[in-house]
């Protein structure tokens, strides 16, 4: 690995600093978060909780954590944020397949770090092992603290993620994580309109 690969790297990967997250742009949103906002706040959560599940007595490889929630989005550098809606016409495999080859692209040149980081990323997709589990539950938990915190800026069309159960998967595992979520769960209940709270309390 030279200078000039690692800066590459560096490159490609600063385009998430201004590719917004597409599923904020279909509704409306003005200047929403980047891929890079959440994949920083991802990283954030991921390196806190496993600190926590640790010191309460989980085995887990903390550095583990931290390096796949760091990459698990970098090859949407490449192929872009696919948003939720849009995966009812996209085969899982083929966006597999082409994230895959995005990542294996961006990691070119790097030697044996190459292999290591494709196998923490394929590690994370299979969403198998403790870190992997609790790293797709930090991805979820961050997106639905951005949704409530665009709630409480005065957006209301985002009802679809409350109830929407993918955005839930993972959160049993781990107490820790179910517990945020029901706090951001009572607090967006309290944004709603009195008549409203209880048809949204029957969703959860």
């Amino acid at each position: 690995m030279d200078a000039q690969t690692l800066l590459s790297l560096m490159e490609q990967a600063g385009k998430l600093k201004v590719l917004p997250r597409t599923g904020w742009l279909l509704r409306g949103m003005k200047n929403p978060e980047s891929v890079a906002d959440h994949l920083y706040r991802t990283s954030l959560l991921s390196m806190v909780l496993a600190d926590i599940l640790v010191e309460q007595g989980l085995t887990l490889d903390a550095a583990k954590v931290m390096r796949m929630a760091m990459l698990h989005d970098l090859a949407e550098s490449q192929v872009g944020d696919i948003p939720y809606p849009a995966m009812a016409f996209i085969d899982v495999e083929v966006k597999h397949a082409s994230e895959r080859a995005a990542l294996q692209k961006l990691l070119k040149g790097f030697g044996p770090l190459t292999d290591a980081y494709m196998r923490l990323w394929e590690e994370f997709e299979a969403g198998e092992t403790a870190e992997a589990r609790l790293v797709r539950a930090a991805d979820k938990l961050e997106l639905m603290i951005q949704v409530y915190e665009y709630e409480k800026v005065g957006y209301r069309s985002l009802g679809d993620f409350w109830e929407n159960m993918a955005n839930y998967n993972g959160f049993a595992v781990y107490p820790v994580v179910e517990q945020v979520m029901a706090l951001i769960r009572n607090k967006h209940q309290e944004l709603l309109p009195i008549e409203r709270r209880q048809a949204a309390s029957d969703l959860m």
